[in-house]
């Protein structure tokens, strides 16, 4: 299906989506499936998977906040789509672009495409006349500017780019992902997704991103979306592991790293489990649970990597708080010590903990990708923690 094709389908009448669950996947409140689904032996699993064995020291370094980032550089905040002016109005397209590039230049070696507000919930109130139409041409131009950016770095070769799918519904919200999914049907919603992929695809990205996820039943309509198209996958679950009630818990990231075993042995592409826009506490938490429960080895035999970025916002604006709504949040806060180095000092901690792919959520900025970046380069200072690898300087964030 060709970019063209893909921008002018209609979606199906909605009497053609019945409510029809097609798959397992559990939500936060559900019990997970037996190991011994998966033809394992639950008692044995930390001792075959290796728990213990020596961390991995590999880092495959993301970008960080688009979002943020672009408000920051002039992008006006919306009401409704909060950064999303960054893409609906081509006048802010040059600072996606340069955004992307700053990242890139930074040492990302993925970026993401610049559409998470770009999905049904709230585009149908910013523009209920022509929603659809809206949300195909920018999906679109997500893919262009991004494809855009790494080429005026030459980053052909080095850069992956990243097509997002966003929550349906809300962020941090699995109450009202569960409310949306009851209403619509599953089946519509994983049209929408596959719809979105396609094209993602057709504008050049080179793998699909499930972003944010608000747990596994959401995730696992990406995955169904997505099966049959010819490229790699990667899922991430909101780190806090909310549940319909919005309390956090993270310490139930097992039961993710088991049903990504699950989706991997299917045989869906995916190459990376995460797990994002959540304090690094709770993320350190869900690596260390996965690690103790010995699916990190289980996950990375079978050809699937862990990936963290922690959002460095104040956690009562969006993970204390119950009731996250894009149209109250306000500007965000950043925490102090998740500025700079200590941002980087978390991204080698979660390293040691299990996770491969690193990069930053809301709050973080190409300063401290580049720190990250240089502290792969340069061996660790002398009376410095083994994590503190790099002593240059550097503008402090904003």
């Amino acid at each position: 299906e060709s970019l063209t094709q893909a921008a002018t389908t209609t979606f199906p009448a909605r009497s053609e989506w019945p409510f029809a669950p097609r798959h397992a996947a559990m939500s936060m409140t559900q019990n997970p499936p037996a190991a011994a689904a998966f033809g394992l032996d639950a008692a044995n699993v930390a001792k075959d998977a290796g728990v213990g064995a020596e961390p991995n020291t590999e880092m495959v370094v993301m970008d960080g906040s688009m979002g943020r980032w672009c408000i920051m550089k002039g992008v006006p905040q919306d009401d409704f789509l909060w950064a999303g002016r960054s893409i609906v109005d081509e006048r802010h397209h040059p600072i996606v672009v340069e955004a992307h590039m700053e990242y890139i230049q930074a040492g990302a070696k993925t970026i993401t495409t610049n559409n998470y507000v770009v999905q049904p919930n709230y585009y149908r109130r910013a523009f209920p006349g022509d929603w659809e139409a809206r949300i195909r041409k920018d999906l679109a131009t997500a893919a262009k500017l991004a494809v855009e950016a790494r080429a005026r770095c030459n980053a052909q070769s080095s850069v992956r780019i990243l097509g997002c799918l966003p929550p349906i519904s809300e962020t941090h919200r699995p109450d009202l992902f569960e409310e949306f999914i009851d209403r619509e049907g599953e089946e519509r919603c994983i049209e929408y997704y596959r719809t979105a992929a396609k094209i993602l695809l057709d504008g050049g990205v080179d793998a699909i991103l499930g972003e944010t996820m608000n747990g596994t039943r959401e995730a696992q309509l990406v995955v169904d979306a997505v099966r049959d198209l010819p490229a790699p996958l990667l899922i991430s679950i909101n780190g806090a592991l909310r549940s319909v009630d919005l309390r956090p818990q993270p310490w139930l990231a097992p039961q993710v790293a088991e049903w990504a075993f699950s989706v991997k042995a299917s045989g869906a592409k995916l190459e990376m489990l995460g797990f994002n826009c959540a304090a690094p506490e709770h993320l350190m938490e869900a690596l260390k649970a996965v690690e103790a429960s010995g699916w990190t080895q289980r996950l990375r035999a079978a050809g699937v990597k862990l990936g963290v970025w922690a959002n460095c916002g104040e956690r009562e604006q969006f993970e204390d708080q119950k009731g996250w709504d894009v149209r109250t949040a306000g500007p965000l806060r950043v925490r102090a010590e998740l500025r700079d180095s200590g941002f980087v000092d978390w991204c080698h901690r979660f390293t040691s903990a299990g996770a491969t792919f690193c990069g930053g959520c809301c709050g973080s900025t190409p300063n401290e990708i580049r720190r990250l970046t240089e502290s792969l380069k340069y061996g660790p200072c002398e009376g410095e923690s083994p994590t503190k690898r790099h002593c240059g300087g550097g503008a402090q964030s904003p």
